[in-house]
């Protein structure tokens, strides 16, 4: 009778430790998680500001990508970044009576420096990041369909601006423009007013922008930019230092 107790609180104390070991992991792992959402609440980076209207009043692409870049210590300006790395074609024209013109996602069409360029897409600004003599030091990465609460957790929360496709002042993109892309048969829809700015930080109720048309840290609010971000296709670019 002795050994069989003996039996029954071995087995009662090995059970005890082991739902104890398991509670104790469970609320660890609470913890932590609770611990992640307080430290992601709000975050604010201070990037140099540049001002795309003084010099480049379609170059917003190129001026938040360079506000990124000098933000890691880059030595490297704007017009290094169009003149020696950004890929240029033909803005949309008239030819033979087809409205034709290079691909956004493969060409800037037209030219930055001028206010009848147009504009370009993530993969063109990533084809001229792999151009830069210094590109092996960073980790770049082009990225879709990121939810801006990932890109606020992952990148900004760790001190990484986050080059960003939305709108002018947040107004929702219609399309206003078609053309055919030269030499094929995909068309193109231009959706307007196209803007590209830097992301810089974020609190519970709005996202902060450099914002190349208006200034630093320029405060919209989230449903807003969530909105746009979502019709211009979700896409931004990320640099770090490796």
């Amino acid at each position: 009778m002795k050994k069989l107790f003996l039996h029954i609180t071995m087995i009662c104390i090995l059970l005890s430790g082991i739902v104890g070991c398991y509670q104790k992991d469970y609320q660890q792992s609470a913890y932590r998680e609770d611990a992640q959402i307080e430290i992601y609440q709000q975050h604010m980076l201070d990037v140099d500001f540049i001002d795309q209207r003084r010099k480049y009043p379609t170059g917003c692409e190129s001026v938040s990508t360079v506000m990124a870049l000098r933000y890691l210590g880059m030595n490297i300006t704007v017009d290094d970044f169009i003149d020696h790395y950004l890929d240029m074609g033909k803005p949309p024209h008239m030819k033979d009576g087809i409205y034709q013109g290079c691909d956004p996602w493969e060409q800037f069409p037209g030219n930055p420096y001028r206010s009848n360029g147009w504009g370009c897409f993530a993969p063109v600004i990533m084809k001229a990041l792999k151009k830069l003599p210094d590109y092996q030091q960073y980790t770049v990465k082009e990225l879709y369909n990121e939810s801006i609460e990932d890109l606020c957790q992952n990148y900004i929360a760790r001190d990484i601006p986050v080059v960003f496709w939305a709108s002018i002042d947040m107004k929702e993109p219609k399309v206003t423009t078609k053309w055919k892309v030269i030499g094929s048969e995909k068309e193109i829809e231009w959706k307007s007013p196209m803007h590209c700015l830097l992301m810089t930080g974020f609190d519970q109720n709005y996202y902060y922008f450099n914002d190349p048309m208006k200034g630093k840290n320029v405060a919209y609010d989230k449903e807003r930019v969530e909105k746009v971000y979502e019709i211009m296709g979700s896409q931004a670019i990320v640099i770090a230092k490796k």
